[in-house]
């Protein structure tokens, strides 16, 4: 079981401890006085647990500024905590109603380390390029252990995750952030494919390439499970490096071919995995959008919650129909 340190520090002259420290939801809790006025509160809790005791403190700084709430990881903690078989087995109370768990570490704890890998740097786009020119090498050359260790090196996970976050909480300023990490890092890699589509000569029916020229069922479901994957990989806190593999194996490779072949002139094949391409790009987004959705995820004022359920469904919708049509393509092909 994962912990979280919940250090407060509330506003000037606040003594009322007994007011935010629902015994029933932590395991363990201290108070330093950090000056005559001021007050440290710490909290030791299950990271299930913290997105509740995170509301439930707000709540009782509502109206008021002078306060900060920071949310640190537990390695370990001496003595050892092991949480009772009757607690894990019913975390429900008598009335039947939930006592709070939410199976994942708490929406601010989501948000903050998404936001982390959402930002558009140089970094980000010398890892795209690099990640390219190894993906063009190994279908080139037909080598699939290029083209995984492209996958390992390219950061394509963060961006499609944190869009689908953003949709999912109506968040327009993470959105946008995470559109334009997508835009140019997906142009960069157009460019750089094209470009050695263009340099080097290569047989377009060597099977690495061959294979991404082709759509079908299959791949809708590939798509579909490293959305929920890379989604998981955040939401129970897991890391993300092996999981964004999984992503990066279904976007990668196809978005390289489709710029390889157009560069050299292939362009029935090219239009076959610029199609693959945005059948993955569809799928993750929209099944990283439900997995946040079915998890209960959402905004935390009633205000943006009633905006943000309504972008989610209409982003919904629109992933939706984009899918149907490209079942329909594919359909169509056979």
């Amino acid at each position: 079981m994962a912990l979280r340190l919940i250090k407060i520090l509330p506003p000037k002259g606040f003594e009322r401890v007994e007011d935010i420290v629902n015994e029933d939801d932590i395991i363990y809790h201290w108070v330093e006085k950090t000056d005559s006025d001021h007050i440290s509160i710490s909290i030791l809790a299950d990271v299930e647990l913290t997105e509740k005791i995170l509301e439930d403190i707000e709540s009782h700084f509502s109206g008021s500024t002078d306060y900060r709430i920071i949310l640190l990881p537990v390695s370990a903690t001496i003595p050892k905590y092991e949480i009772e078989e009757s607690e894990e087995e019913d975390s429900s109370n008598d009335n039947g109603e939930s006592d709070g768990r939410v199976q994942r570490i708490s929406r601010e704890e989501l948000y903050e380390e998404i936001k982390a890998v959402v930002d558009f740097s140089w970094v980000y786009l010398v890892l795209i390029a690099l990640s390219c020119v190894v993906a063009a090498n190994g279908l080139i050359r037909n080598s699939a252990a290029m083209v995984i260790g492209a996958m390992v090196i390219a950061p394509i996970l963060g961006p499609n995750v944190g869009l689908s976050l953003a949709t999912t909480l109506g968040d327009i300023q993470l959105m946008k952030r995470s559109l334009k990490s997508i835009f140019f890092g997906f142009s960069l890699g157009m460019i750089l494919s094209i470009i050695m589509g263009l340099l080097f000569p290569f047989n377009p029916d060597v099977y690495e390439i061959a294979s991404r020229t082709e759509v079908s069922f299959a791949d809708i479901a590939l798509g579909l499970a490293a959305g929920v994957a890379g989604c998981l990989s955040f939401t129970r806190g897991i890391s993300a490096a092996v999981i964004g593999v999984m992503v990066a194996v279904a976007l990668l490779p196809p978005m390289v071919a489709t710029g390889l072949l157009l560069g050299s002139g292939h362009y029935e094949q090219a239009m076959g995995a610029a199609l693959l391409t945005a059948t993955y790009i569809i799928c993750v987004n929209l099944a990283g959008v439900l997995t946040f959705v079915l998890q209960g995820i959402k905004p935390k004022s009633f205000i943006e919650r009633k905006d943000g359920e309504e972008f989610s469904r209409y982003a919904i919708i629109i992933w939706i129909a984009m899918l149907v049509l490209l079942s329909l393509i594919i359909y169509y092909q056979f």
